[in-house]
């Protein structure tokens, strides 16, 4: 059986525990003779200032910041409270605590460029530069022979030798031959005149024709980056009526040569008077000093007293009623010109034979040639066109004004 103590008895319980240990203080610290005050209120004031000491230490232990368990950085200061101990009976003190905070400096990524990797360049690649004959479209008589010749670049990184050719691929075989040699070697980075004879259909109509080139190992390749690319001639071929044939249009489809050099340059500058030249002006001087409105071919014998210059053109089907027809004459500002002009023609596997001869000297007059090719009809003709010095070397530029095959 539990015998319960009322709370009013506990705490006179210890009021008279803490009054016998304040007596027992007091013996031992008995005031001397002349002192004053009561003893046992001293005791109890000790007693009570102690306890107040206690408490107010483990108040400010409990508000104490503990040191943090993460690293503190150099620039992240947390600065601690200062303690002071309180005395008894002053207010209690406020723990402070002062937080600095730094925002750090961004550090940007630097990315140091990758250049690209280079694409390897082929061995064997050409590049399309420019068509030097014949521009895609040009309309030509049905059956006129022609030479068309393209100017292509080595974009490749391997010579191309003189053993390598040049060939026909696909659409319509105009060339009168399907492959060709290569005229000279080709370094990376150069280039070349290719040339190839050839023949408009008989039937009128638009014609494609595609070309490539052929290394040693006969590999046929051509431009693009795949190296798979064509170069070609588009050509329209016509009924033709009227100048089917313009022998100053096409002054650099012949071969040209003079007695000092052989062959000459087309077009050729009039510079060269030692080796002959020929050329073409849009619109020529005639002899009497007026500017012309029609082509004209100027040719030019090389110095030598009994220098020439002649010109062979490819073979053109002749039809029945057809006609060579020019105004020949010294070109303007020549007048010590004195030149014998002729016009000479050419059979398949023949010698070329004379159509004609007329002399020129600077006079202020031309001759009007017209000559009826109706003899040659159905063959296939190569034509002659040939100056000579007649006497003198000074100032022979002999002019052809729109020499042409008429077709009624």
């Amino acid at each position: 059986m539990k015998i319960g103590i009322s709370r009013s008895r506990k705490i006179s319980l210890v009021l008279a525990v803490v009054c016998t240990a304040a007596l027992v203080l007091a013996a031992c610290n008995m005031p001397t003779p002349g002192e004053g005050g009561d003893p046992v209120e001293q005791a109890i004031q000790t007693l009570q200032a102690q306890a107040t000491q206690d408490y107010y230490s483990t108040v400010v232990a409990q508000l104490t910041p503990t040191t943090p368990s993460f690293p503190v950085s150099p620039t992240n200061t947390i600065t601690a409270p200062t303690n002071t101990q309180p005395q008894p009976g002053t207010p209690l003190p406020t723990a402070t605590q002062q937080v600095i905070i730094v925002t750090p400096t961004p550090i940007l990524a630097t990315t140091t460029p990758i250049p690209p990797t280079a694409t390897p360049v082929p061995c064997n690649q050409a590049s399309f530069v420019g068509d030097v004959t014949i521009p895609d479209g040009t309309k030509l008589v049905a059956g006129t022979t022609f030479t068309k010749t393209w100017k292509i670049k080595n974009s490749g990184s391997c010579t191309w030798t003189d053993q390598y050719d040049v060939t026909f691929v696909k659409g319509d075989q105009l060339g009168t031959t399907t492959i060709v040699d290569l005229p000279k070697a080709v370094k990376p980075g150069e280039t070349i005149e290719i040339s190839v004879p050839m023949v408009v259909p008989s039937t009128p109509g638009t014609y494609k024709s595609h070309w490539q080139l052929v290394n040693t190992n006969g590999v046929r390749f051509g431009t693009g980056p795949d190296s798979k690319g064509t170069f070609w001639v588009e050509i329209v071929a016509t009924e033709g009526k009227g100048n089917i044939y313009s022998f100053a249009a096409h002054a650099c489809d012949a071969k040209w040569s003079s007695s000092s050099k052989n062959p000459l340059p087309c077009p050729g500058k009039e510079t060269s008077i030692d080796e002959g030249y020929v050329l073409t002006k849009d619109q020529p001087i005639r002899e009497d000093g007026g500017k012309e409105n029609e082509i004209g071919l100027i040719t030019r014998p090389d110095d030598a007293d009994a220098g020439y210059i002649q010109g062979i053109y490819p073979s053109f089907p002749i039809k029945n009623g057809d006609r060579f027809r020019a105004a020949i004459q010294c070109e303007g500002n020549s007048p010590k010109c004195k030149l014998k002009f002729e016009l000479y023609y050419r059979l398949a596997d023949g010698n070329p034979k004379e159509l004609g001869e007329w002399h020129e000297i600077s006079d202020n007059l031309w001759n009007r040639i017209d000559v009826d090719l109706s003899a040659l009809a159905g063959q296939n003709v190569q034509f002659y066109l040939v100056v000579w010095n007649d006497g003198t070397s000074v100032d022979n530029r002999g002019l052809w004004l729109n020499p042409v095959i008429y077709r009624p």
